[in-house]
């Protein structure tokens, strides 16, 4: 079949993103990779997010959280306080399709640039604000930040183990998760303006997303009012799901379903456990974890994680092995998906999204100055 190379679906569509950190940037970072023209307005002072370094990249001038949320955007600063700033930015705004902003609840309208404003100057003007827990009485005068977010959303109170304190997913994922949710509401509202001609306000906070993301736990705990206990590294629902302990490191295996238990049990040496009745059933064995764990993991300590990775993939069980990013680096899958680049300023991490028949997008690393000026490019005008 001929592979069409269509032009990049949003080339043409141009944003003005007034955001720092990750969230909302984030959104901004995939509507750049979709081709929109993205002009990032940073305050004087440089987007916070260019001082999130941990201690091993604190000799590298500017953050790689930073490179790694802004590339493929045309960078400017400005002092939203004064008021030649603020009108630079009501013409660029009046040019765009696209606005995103993260302040608090309120600081956009004192400033003049809040949504009835920009879209009473431009009817089309798809407006998008991210604040940390909503617009409401309660949640718009407070401020949030993901790690805040996680222990008021219960996210804490899920994760860990259950003889441990609460704990905090390793990475920003509600910053995440809330940059992917905000860019398919912007794209609705683009495709709906595409049929009306009007324009819209797309909002979202971490708050909400971070009880989004928890929808399978928050949807047991309000039918049975029962707190699931933290399940540590096992899938709290059914068993085994678990990292088992091998001869030199952790395996994740998935073999929950019935067919699957059956073969586990025997390829592992173990085939009496399908009858003994405390492991009658994926519940049944969550419910007995504790003593299923000790006899899988008397067995799977006899060899190495990839051998035993091996035999199970053949008898068509997941599982998957416990690697660190050196690992992950290095492996052949993460070499086949390509989805690490560098470019010469910065390491990368492209789009997970690709569209079959358009052409590939350039990764373009952050400009190391901003520009004094900027405008948003012609329809045409190339990249």
């Amino acid at each position: 079949m001929r592979q069409f190379q269509e032009e990049l679906p949003l080339a043409g569509i141009k944003v003005l993103e007034l955001a720092q950190m990750i969230a909302a940037p984030s959104a901004g970072l995939l509507l750049a990779d979709y081709g929109a023209d993205v002009i990032k307005v940073e305050p004087p002072g440089g987007d916070s997010a260019r001082q999130l370094k941990s201690p091993s990249a604190r000799d590298l001038t500017v953050a790689p959280v930073f490179t790694g949320y802004n590339r493929n955007k045309r960078l400017v600063r400005e002092d939203l306080r004064q008021p030649e700033s603020r009108e630079r930015i009501l013409r660029l705004a009046e040019q765009a399709d696209i606005l995103i902003e993260a302040s608090r609840p309120g600081v956009m309208e004192r400033l003049g640039l809040g949504p009835d404003v920009l879209l009473q100057r431009n009817p089309g003007l798809v407006y998008a604000s991210v604040s940390g827990f909503g617009w409401g009485k309660q949640g718009r005068e407070r401020g949030g930040v993901d790690i805040v977010v996680q222990a008021e959303s219960g996210i804490m109170s899920t994760t860990g183990y259950p003889d441990g304190p609460p704990t905090k997913v390793g990475f920003t994922i509600v910053d995440a998760a809330c940059g992917h949710a905000l860019c398919h509401g912007i794209l609705a509202a683009l495709f709906r303006r595409a049929r009306t001609g009007r324009g819209d306000v797309v909002r979202i906070s971490l708050y909400e997303m971070a009880l989004n993301l928890q929808t399978g736990p928050l949807c047991e705990f309000l039918a049975t009012g029962q707190q699931s206990p933290r399940p540590g590294n096992s899938a709290p629902l059914s068993a085994p799901a678990d990292a088992f302990r091998c001869k030199d490191g952790y395996l994740i295996v998935s073999a929950y379903l019935q067919p699957h238990w059956e073969a586990f049990t025997s390829l592992i040496g173990l085939p009496e456990l399908v009858q003994d009745p405390r492991f009658a059933s994926g519940p049944e064995r969550a419910a007995h974890r504790a003593a299923l764990t000790p006899l899988i993991e008397e067995r799977m300590t006899t060899q190495e994680a990839r051998v035993w990775a091996k035999r199970l993939r053949q008898q068509g069980i997941v599982c998957g092995l416990v690697k660190d990013y050196h690992a992950v680096a290095q492996d052949p899958l993460t070499l086949e998906c390509d989805m690490f680049t560098h470019t010469p300023e910065a390491p990368a991490i492209r789009s997970p999204i690709t569209l079959g028949r358009t052409r590939s997008q350039e990764i373009l690393a952050p400009a190391n100055e901003p520009s004094t000026t900027i405008t948003f490019r012609s329809q045409h005008e190339s990249r």
